[in-house]
């Protein structure tokens, strides 16, 4: 290791001169200091790796300028042998429990310093090595924060994208609507929409892709996009035909079963949801449940039943075939979809909030305007959880059929 500056601190010259001169024929920068005190200076000021140093010395001793690094921060590793004629176990002892790394005896034999030398330079390469990993660490944790930041920044610009897809709560003709959304992540696999079918009908859905995170919500993307209820011929939810009105709509057992097959294998994922139909004029309601939790029909004045029963998840088995289920709603009555995220929402003792408690949080607010229904929900379901960070998506889509078209 030439080139590497070595400190040589002793008070009597001629010792402290012999090692010098033997430090330097092996090709080391020496610098000489004649007690601790300057010793110490000469430490703060220049990059030494490698100190040779005296045990008695004016101003400062030895083991009190040992102590005196090992307690400073001085940017690298010092390597500190301590010279003296002392032999006995104890002394051994006190020197190595001050810091010393090793000890060189007096007189100096220059076999006995090579061997110290090459043990000190095989401590400040190791020590190089691991600053130089360090370094490479420390550019690394930089590298990924700055890639952390652009995909938080990302994420809560998808997330924002994702929120802009919901419906706005409101009423569709006959229909009013409202929910609760809570992504576990800023991202969510949960999705849900209300949207005109024509002049008298109206289509709704709630989704749930299993997972999380940015390929749940890319899967939801994709399957709402699916759901669109454009004009144009291949629509999901209104299929063409050549004779008046031009359209037909799709039942909501065949539009499940078409997502079936159209997205069998991907990525091994699967979705479960409830996808309906409901025609404004005549109150009559047709919908499909494919391994979504059930529905809850509250009608004006009954307390709150589930429906449907259950389905198999869409993508998870091919040639499934899917119920349809039929009912008549009346002005007052309310359909309630919610993801399991609601349901199996778990306290601070991982109890679950459960199907019975969330009919009881309907039956207070059976009386209570739609969306003051939603926001007593939402603020319960903060309180049982006892955080505003969930485990699983929580969503809830709301419908009421009111008087007014």
């Amino acid at each position: 290791m030439s080139g590497v500056q070595v400190l040589v601190a002793d008070d009597d010259r001629m010792q402290r001169t012999k090692l010098s001169v033997l430090l330097r024929k092996s090709g080391y920068d020496v610098v000489e200091a004649c007690h601790g005190a300057e010793a110490w200076e000469l430490l703060k000021e220049n990059p030494i790796r490698l100190l040779f140093t005296d045990w008695m010395m004016p101003q400062m001793s030895g083991l009190e300028l040992i102590q005196l690094i090992r307690g400073t921060d001085l940017g690298h590793y010092v390597y500190i042998i301590l010279c003296t004629g002392k032999e006995s176990k104890a002394d051994l002892v006190e020197g190595l429990s001050s810091g010393a790394d090793d000890f060189l005896s007096k007189p100096t034999d220059p076999d006995e310093l090579r061997a110290r030398l090459h043990a000190g330079e095989r401590i400040i390469e190791l020590e190089n090595k691991l600053a130089r990993e360090k370094q490479a660490l420390t550019e690394i944790y930089a590298s990924l924060s700055i890639a952390h930041e652009k995909i938080r920044s990302d994420l809560k610009a998808a997330a924002k994208l994702q929120k802009s897809l919901l419906p706005r709560p409101g009423t569709l003709q006959n229909l009013r609507f409202d929910w609760v959304f809570r992504p576990t992540a800023q991202v969510a696999g949960d999705i849900f929409n209300v949207f005109p079918l024509d002049s008298r009908h109206i289509g709704f859905y709630q989704l749930d892709v299993s997972g999380h995170g940015i390929p749940s919500a890319m899967l939801s993307f994709s399957i709402s996009k699916a759901l669109q209820a454009t004009p144009m011929r291949g629509s999901l939810v209104k299929r063409f035909i050549p004779e008046a009105p031009g359209y037909q709509i799709v039942s909501p057992n065949e539009v499940v079963q078409e997502l079936n097959r159209s997205f069998q294998n991907e990525n091994d994922m699967y979705f479960t949801m409830v996808y309906g139909v409901f025609d404004t004029v005549s109150g009559h309601l047709r919908l499909t449940q494919a391994g979504h939790p059930n529905p809850i029909l509250a009608r004006r004045n009954e307390a709150p039943r589930l429906i449907g029963d259950g389905g198999f998840p869409v993508a998870a088995l091919a040639n499934v075939e899917f119920d349809l289920l039929e009912e008549d709603l009346q002005p007052g009555d309310r359909l309630l979809l919610c993801s399991d995220g609601v349901t199996e929402c778990p306290d601070l003792q991982q109890q679950q909030f459960g199907m019975e408690r969330l009919e009881e949080c309907l039956n207070r607010g059976a009386g209570k305007p739609l969306e003051e229904l939603m926001r007593s929900l939402e603020e319960e379901l903060l309180h049982w959880h006892g955080s505003e960070e969930f485990d699983d998506d929580v969503s809830v889509l709301a419908l009421e059929i009111s008087s007014e078209s």
